[in-house]
């Protein structure tokens, strides 16, 4: 019984430390499967209670921990042995310097943001061989922009310079240092460009590569200033006042300056004259803080509201011979409106507007002023004027006409209302004329012949009008025309037999059925313009044949036997052509075999004798017909009288 109760005591003694060892152990639920005891209802709500706490029911899980660290070990040694060995493939075969590249050239500038005229600019070009191979025979060019100028001689162009650097090691920089003077419009990007010539080593081939590189010009070289009014009237004279200052600090060659004319402006004159065109002037060279000033002169034309721009531009010809200007410096717009004229005022002359017409030596020409009122007002005590000048002028030919005076102090000739009472009062819309003449001056005086004459007229028109303020103020217009004098050509044409540069032939006076030839000279002499596209047409008649003699034989003269007409091609001629040097002359012969029918008459030798050519001052078509050429030999100082008539 005794070993029956121990062993029983033994038994609950087990039975206790397995409920305690399921109890506290991990993954425990408080219950024996043997008995399938239970937890109270306090233990459950403990075991709420515990958040942190991981319970693992299946002590299996715990010996398989080991196994999948392993694993994961060798999946990652196995991860990077592909990543290195990929590594190693891409660096193998896609390696970017592997193999001679310009690529892995690099060619960088250090330059200042902005250059100022006048003073050097620090440039220094970095070069970077990035290869595995030496560059060899490396050369550096730079190509420096129009109007660069050497830092160490500024009056001579820099267009490039050269740097040799023979061979430049895999990995090695190398530098080139230099300066530049650099030219140009203010606010304007001046380029500058690297050009690497190289080899790799190894190979023959050569290579280049190229870098640009801009700089700034924070000022210009050559200050520019234009002044004029900023309003004018359709007709009226205008100036304009053009000053190019250097702002430099080292003189400024082959300078140029160059204004550009509005549609309309008509050029009248300039002070200096230019030296290219009407709006071209050749300054050369302009030192420090040196200026060029210059005034042009000239008159508009346009509608009222029209704005005019004058572009004026300063700068540097490309060479010594240069006509215009080839690097700009600075560039200047200038506008102007055209404002309507407080009185209208027109100028005919010979019945048709000046501004369109040409006068001739020794012709009267008769003026008008047409004048209008444009004001909403009234004007009072108009008074007109008008001032002739030009070298071309005849003073004392000068007539004021009905009413107005000549002031021959000045050459102006006056109307006011003293001598037209239309004046006193000019209503609104009012028009009326005035007149007057003059004549031009001969083409020659003494010995020298006006070139390119003009006579100016200018036209000035004041009054007052009540001003909105009941002050009186003087309102005023004022035109210019410029008229031309087109030149006076003489046109000479005659026939010589004892005379001349031809030895003639055959019986003077003419006998019938038989030959005679006589030289027939032409001459030109022009006065004030130089003509162009001058030309002489002459036909010859049935019975007179071309002879084939020409002098000199330098002009152009031809003879076309299917028309039977000489014509002379004289092209140009001078002004002062006849004057201060020889008339122009050609001579040719001819051969006259006289008919019975022609029997005590003076036979025609050359017919139909015309002249053409172009004024080249005035644009003016000149042309003379000229009397047909007959025996007579009154020109030939060595003919008797009474030679001309054809005898049997």
């Amino acid at each position: 019984m005794l070993y029956y109760k121990n062993m029983e005591n033994e038994y609950e003694n087990s039975r206790i430390e397995r409920l305690k060892r399921g109890l506290y152990s991990p993954g425990g639920d408080g219950t024996s499967k043997e008995h399938g005891a239970e937890l109270s209802p306090s233990d459950i709500e403990l075991e709420k209670n515990w958040k942190d706490t991981t319970i693992i029911k299946d002590p299996s899980v715990l010996r398989t921990g080991p196994k999948v660290g392993v694993l994961k070990i060798l999946v990652i040694l196995s991860i990077v042995t592909v990543l290195l060995s990929g590594g190693y493939l891409v660096y193998k075969y896609f390696d970017p310097l592997a193999n001679p590249s310009e690529k892995n050239i690099s060619i960088t500038f250090d330059v200042p943001p902005g250059a100022t005229p006048g003073i050097p600019a620090d440039i220094v070009v970095h070069v970077v061989n990035k290869n595995r191979v030496p560059l060899e025979s490396a050369g550096l060019s730079i190509v420096y922009p129009s109007g660069t100028r050497s830092a160490d001689s500024p009056d001579q162009d820099l267009r490039d310079e050269k740097k040799s650097f023979g061979t430049i090691r895999a990995g090695e920089a190398v530098n080139y240092r230099t300066k530049a003077i650099f030219l140009g419009e203010e606010k304007n990007e001046k380029e500058i460009k690297a050009v690497l010539e190289y080899r790799f080593a190894g190979m023959n081939s050569s290579f280049t590569k190229e870098r640009t590189h801009s700089i700034e010009m924070l000022a210009a070289p050559i200050n520019l200033t234009v002044e004029m009014l900023k309003e004018i009237n359709a007709g009226q004279p205008l100036e304009l006042s053009v000053t190019a200052f250097s702002n430099t600090v080292i003189p400024l060659r082959d300078v140029f300056v160059k204004v550009e004319y509005p549609l309309g402006f008509t050029f009248t004159s300039a002070d200096p004259k230019p030296d290219f065109g009407s709006n071209i002037w050749r300054v050369g060279t302009l030192l420090p803080s040196e200026k060029f000033q210059l005034k042009i002169r000239g008159i508009f034309s346009g509608a009222e509201g029209e704005e005019k721009v004058f572009h004026t531009s300063a700068g540097v010809g490309s060479d010594k011979t240069a006509r215009d200007i080839d690097t700009f410096y600075n560039k200047v717009l200038s506008a102007l409106s055209l404002t309507r004229s407080f009185i209208g005022i027109d100028l005919l002359l010979n019945g048709k507007l000046a501004k369109d017409t040409t006068i001739p030596f020794g012709t009267r020409v008769d003026g008008k002023i047409l004048w209008r009122n444009n004001l909403d007002t009234k004007i009072e005590q108009a008074q007109i004027e008008v001032r002739l000048s030009g070298v071309a002028l005849n003073r004392p030919s000068i007539n004021a006409g009905s009413g107005g005076f000549y002031r021959s102090s000045d050459n102006t000739i006056i109307w006011d209302s003293r001598g037209n009472r239309d004046l006193a009062l000019l209503e609104t819309g009012a028009q009326g004329t005035v007149s007057f003449s003059f004549q031009p001056l001969p083409p020659v005086s003494g010995n020298q012949a006006l070139l390119n004459p003009t006579i100016t007229a200018e036209i000035t028109v004041r009054g007052r009008r009540i001003a909105e303020t009941g002050v009186p103020e003087e309102v005023k217009s004022v035109i210019v025309e410029n008229v031309r004098v087109s030149s006076q050509v003489q046109f000479a044409s005659r026939a010589v037999y004892y005379v001349g540069p031809f030895v003639n032939s055959g019986p003077i006076p003419p006998r019938v059925e038989q030959e005679t030839t006589y030289t027939v000279i032409w001459s030109i002499v022009n006065t004030s313009n130089s003509i162009n596209n001058t030309e002489v047409r002459a036909v010859l008649p049935i019975y007179v044949e071309w002879y084939g003699s020409v002098s000199p034989g330098t002009e152009n003269l031809t003879y076309n036997q299917n028309t039977n007409e000489v014509v002379w091609t004289a092209g140009n001629i001078p002004a002062g052509t006849g004057i201060d040097k020889p008339p122009r002359e050609v001579a040719f012969q001819v051969v006259l075999t006289p008919s019975l029918s022609q029997l005590r008459s003076a036979p025609a030798l050359v017919t139909q004798i015309r002249l053409s050519a172009t004024d080249a001052f005035t644009g003016v078509l000149l042309e003379q017909n000229k009397s047909d050429i007959t025996t007579d030999l009154s020109t030939d100082p060595k003919a008797l009288r009474d030679t001309d008539l054809v005898v049997p």
